[in-house]
């Protein structure tokens, strides 16, 4: 081996001291840990709490079981309702069920409410929404009374432009499904059978008329963020199943039965996709693989958003 020149030593041996005392003096909480399930972060812009999304595979979309089990849900709706129709073809964009790999990522813990949109308003970065009421109330965005609540009548595009700004995205499609389904493909994000207690829907309180005259969550409409902490996800998300639909940034399209990575839906197309259902939903529309289609510039009083971030 070839002896190194007396100055090239000199140089080197203190580097390498140097190494060795900042390796063990660097506290453990300082590096950077990589993030796993159940942990949390804060985003600076807006406030909100992200939930973190590792990495995984699942079943996105429904089999004829899972067809068949929207049908029962829709069944025992109208059977209250009054005579009404429930056909297979509704849940038909939901098939075939097909497997589907997603990098980790970061989902926001609740829909983006009032006080943090008005936020992206007053920077400048955000157009107010299209109605400053709600369903039933003449105020709503902008006053101290709602300021937890979910942020509606805002358009696919609004939301895209409130993540920009936030310093995320809208997630895809299959992002939003697995944060709300998990590994195991869940029906609901709790799990396999609805549970009344659980969600936002249109229940005996529900001021578009009586859905379920059994249960009364005591919301005509729209809920606070996170009122309904036993409807969590299998990663920390609340609300991913009623309050209000929210926009996925995927132009609507039909499945196909590949496997798929990271899909982000079709280049181009006339609707959007939102997911999750709202307040006035029957129980078959809060599954986590419903799917809704609506134009770009389609705005109402139950249809909201969350933003995602890559893991880094």
């Amino acid at each position: 081996m070839r002896n190194l020149p007396i100055t090239s030593t000199r140089l080197i041996l203190p580097l390498f001291i140097l190494t060795i005392a900042l390796n063990q003096c660097v506290p453990a909480g300082m590096l950077k840990a990589k993030p796993k399930l159940g942990d949390t972060r804060q985003r600076q812009t807006d406030g909100m709490t992200m939930v973190f999304v590792p990495s995984g595979e699942f079943m996105m979309g429904i089999d004829y079981l899972g067809m068949r089990y929207a049908i029962q849900l829709c069944k025992e709706a109208t059977s209250i309702l009054g005579p009404g129709g429930c056909p297979g073809k509704s849940y038909a964009d939901e098939m075939p069920a097909h497997p589907v790999k997603l990098d980790a990522f970061w989902i926001d813990r609740t829909e983006v409410t009032n006080q943090q949109y008005e936020r992206c308003v007053e920077d400048q970065a955000c157009s107010l929404p299209s109605e400053m009421g709600s369903f039933t109330r003449e105020s709503y965005f902008g006053k101290a009374a709602y300021a937890d609540y979910p942020v509606v009548w805002v358009t696919r595009d609004q939301a895209v432009e409130y993540c920009s700004w936030a310093g995320g995205r809208l997630p895809t499609e299959a992002e939003w499904e697995y944060a709300a389904r998990g590994p195991e493909s869940l029906t609901f994000p709790w799990g396999n059978e609805f549970d009344q207690s659980r969600a936002n829907y249109c229940d005996a309180s529900c001021a578009a008329g009586v859905i379920d005259p059994w249960y009364d969550d005591g919301y005509p409409e729209t809920a606070p963020v996170g009122s309904f902490p036993t409807g969590v996800s299998w990663c920390g998300a609340m609300d991913m199943a009623g309050n209000v639909r929210e926009w996925v940034a995927d132009w609507f399209g039909y499945y196909s039965a590949d496997p798929q990575v990271n899909p982000a839906g079709p280049s181009e197309g006339e609707t959007y996709t939102p997911k999750g259902g709202c307040w006035l939903d029957t129980p078959e529309n809060l599954r986590g693989s419903n799917r809704g289609q609506n134009t770009p510039d389609y705005t109402r009083h139950k249809v909201g958003f969350r933003c995602v971030m890559d893991l880094y």
